[in-house]
């Protein structure tokens, strides 16, 4: 009974003040959220008592947080520490199952939705065309897109994504994304092609939209999206197929984000959640699909060749080993989901700052000379290598590991992809391959509305971006909206009805527009930026 009691107390201690005592400097965002200020990534919900450590994958309550982050070794001693008297207790929200009720106002005109899809995001017109009219896709009162849940012919649950683009209201994604209420847990947007024999997941569904757009060929597939990272969904979408074909899939692919947290994901996939099945006793095979995933920044590049060169050795393995450590990240955040952080990283993971002056090839200078000590015949023994690099690893870990840098190492040494900006998830690559090409056909026109005219503004931005902004022909000074992609410009335009116009119309309309601007002018594009941004 006193265990029963210690360990109700444990997971009852507050999840802030826990989180805190232990070094963690939080900033409060709402009234139950926080999030670390050094570490971005860390976020913290009072009201369920959890934390979430998304580039690292870790989740749970306060004895998760004790064992997973903090490194006490046994639940005992966790619950032991969080009975402490002098913490404070949080009082959890309990969560009361309801059915579903799909709550949307299906709007009959399915053009802004179709707009945002096929102009904002890229996607292919013909497959957005065809999932709406399966009711897969629809448009809600407010102009938005509404991706619905389906299960057996049944609507389980949805998820909205906004169609109007505004980074100031809402932040760096442009649009507000939310899961309806009571969607069923564990399960998200799925559709398929032909007979399915696989399943693809993915972080959202517009990755598995861009995804199908960019291979048309692809058949006898299951597109699940996860919402997310979330290891349940994956579970739950294998037992959906198994119901649907009577088959469990014959392998899984990860089509996540080629960032820290896609990576973590999927070795953690690999290493604790890999499914097995019953009548064979064979593990299902997953494979990574994530985009570009041969993608190595040219800086990077330079200094590990430089690096290779002096000491002797191949620059491709050493590139290996950072990509399987850290995904090149530049904020040298964990990409791994072994707990390895003893090579670029320097045995402190997520540094918040950039490698600075000639740290960086410091640091693959020593790698490099580690490595040499552990290479025959041009082959280094990577499992050796991560030894010497991080000795506390377990036999099996340090395997796994040592595996993914020699796969990498393999693939580099077969080819790879030089790039001053990587490419993150199946969006960005659909945008990309055609984004060279809208960009230029945006700046060859002049578009036109109630006598204004504007024209695109193209500014580069310091990481290798376009910042497009559309302003005034004229004195190209007064900003109507702005952008991050082509795409979003374009789509931008045709949401403001304005107009591309020909030569002819454009003598026309200049000289209406170089007389004087009335004074109502200038507060219908102060309105148009507020609406714009």
């Amino acid at each position: 009974m006193a265990w029963k009691e210690d360990f109700k107390r444990a997971k009852a201690a507050s999840i802030v003040d826990v989180v805190q005592r232990n070094g963690f400097n939080l900033e409060q965002k709402s009234s139950v959220n926080w999030r670390g200020v050094e570490h971005d990534s860390l976020v913290i919900d009072a009201r369920k008592n959890t934390f979430f450590w998304n580039s690292r994958q870790e989740h749970g309550d306060p004895i998760d947080f004790m064992m997973k982050v903090v490194g006490v070794e046994s639940m005992q001693d966790a619950v032991k520490l969080l009975n402490d008297p002098s913490l404070s207790r949080a009082e959890i929200a309990q969560r009361k199952t309801e059915p579903f009720q799909y709550s949307a106002r299906n709007s009959k005109d399915f053009t802004r939705a179709s707009n945002y899809l096929t102009i904002a995001r890229g996607l292919n017109p013909q497959l957005v065309a065809t999932l709406h009219q399966k009711g897969f896709l629809q448009q809600n009162q407010n102009g938005d897109v509404v991706f619905v849940w389906a299960k057996s012919g049944r609507r389980v649950g949805a998820a909205t994504q906004g169609t109007t683009i505004d980074y100031d209201e809402n932040g760096h994604r442009g649009t507000i994304k939310r899961i309806m209420k009571n969607s069923e847990q564990d399960f998200g947007f799925n559709f398929s092609i032909g007979r399915p024999d696989r399943l693809l997941v993915f972080e959202a569904p517009i990755d598995a939209l861009s995804y199908l757009s960019t291979h048309p060929e692809t058949n006898n597939t299951m597109f699940l999206s996860m919402d997310g990272l979330k290891p349940a969904t994956v579970t739950k979408g294998i037992q959906y197929m198994y119901e649907l074909t009577g088959d469990v899939p014959n392998s899984i692919g990860f089509g996540v984000d080629n960032d820290a947290a896609g990576h973590t994901f999927f070795d953690r996939m690999m290493k604790e959640h890999q499914f097995v099945i019953q009548e064979t006793g064979e593990v299902l095979p997953y494979f990574n699909l994530m985009p570009h995933d041969r993608q190595i920044p040219q800086d990077r590049a330079a200094v590990l060749r430089g690096v290779g060169k002096a000491v002797g050795v191949d620059w491709r393995d050493l590139a290996a080993i950072e990509k399987a450590e850290t995904n090149f990240s530049s904020k040298r955040e964990l990409a791994n989901g072994f707990d390895f952080h003893g090579g670029f990283i320097g045995g402190s993971d997520n540094v918040s700052k950039p490698y600075t002056g000639t740290q960086y090839a410091d640091r693959a200078t020593e790698i490099a000379t580690q490595m040499k000590l552990v290479t025959k015949e041009e082959t280094p023994d990577f499992e050796l290598l991560v030894r010497r690099l991080q000795p506390g690893l377990s036999d099996e870990v340090r395997t796994k590991f040592a595996g993914k840098i020699g796969s990498y190492a393999q693939q580099f040494r077969k080819g790879y992809e030089p790039v001053a900006r990587p490419i993150k998830d199946w969006n960005d690559d659909l945008k990309a391959m055609r984004s060279e090409s809208l960009s230029a056909a945006l700046g060859r026109h002049v578009y036109a509305k109630d006598g204004q005219q504007i024209v695109v503004d193209r500014t580069p931005n310091s990481d290798g971006t376009t910042h497009y902004q559309a302003v005034n022909r004229f004195d190209k000074t007064i900003g109507f909206f702005e952008a991050d992609s082509p795409q979003e410009m374009a789509y931008l335009i045709k949401t403001y009805g304005y107009n591309a116009v020909d030569k002819q119309d454009e003598r026309v309309m200049g000289a209406k527009a170089e007389q004087p601007r009335s004074k109502a002018q200038p507060r219908q594009q102060a309105a148009q930026r507020a609406l714009a941004r």
